[in-house]
């Protein structure tokens, strides 16, 4: 492992800026990885539009970066039905499977909780069984409807680990992140299971 890895990735909110480093990112996932966060092609390189709906959505988004390369993505977006934000993060293959994208899923819960959402949904291929058991884990009351290959999550908003947030924490972390760059260590306490790729 080189230096610039040692340390964490920051995770700080996104931004038009971030166009090609999301893209490059992007581009270096596998065929599969892809698939299980946008569920279709998205090109090689990603249509700018698609860029732009990611890093300027209707909530926020976050990336990770490690020595000013994007290593992670992470966002949450209006979604129908009342009071109910989308959660959505995608990590670079290096950095899957070290707990990026679970504390980057707590920052945007944090964000949409501080936005007012009540609920949160997570769209994840039934074949992702990575994403499913990190649902399962984290928000253990989330119902769950199926559509085609498509399952849906929906459950109370708070943030992952946490079986019911206190206002004070969640205030806490929404703070934190006012102040811009936030090492993505602090986020959350460190986890072991699998880093979804949804």
């Amino acid at each position: 492992m080189n230096q610039t890895q040692t340390g964490p990735p920051l995770v700080r909110r996104a931004g038009e800026p971030d166009a090609d480093e999301l893209a490059r990112m992007l581009t270096g996932l596998t065929d599969l990885s892809r698939y299980f966060r946008f569920q279709t092609a998205i090109g090689t390189p990603p249509r700018a539009a698609l860029l732009l709906r990611m890093l300027c959505p209707t909530g926020a988004a976050f990336v990770a970066t490690r020595a000013e390369t994007i290593v992670g993505h992470a966002m949450w977006a209006w979604a129908p039905g009342a009071e109910t934000a989308e959660l959505a993060a995608v990590i670079a293959e290096d950095e899957q499977r070290r707990g990026l994208g679970v504390r980057m899923l707590s920052v945007a819960a944090a964000d949409a909780i501080a936005a007012g959402a009540r609920y949160f949904l997570f769209v994840v291929s039934a074949a992702n069984e990575r994403s499913i058991r990190m649902v399962r884990r984290r928000w253990p009351d989330a119902t769950v409807e199926r559509d085609g290959t498509l399952l849906s999550f929906v459950a109370p908003a708070r943030l992952p680990d946490e079986p019911e947030e206190r206002a004070d924490v969640v205030d806490q972390q929404v703070g934190r992140l006012e102040g811009g760059e936030v090492p993505a260590a602090g986020e959350l306490r460190p986890v072991d299971d699998p880093v979804p790729a949804f």
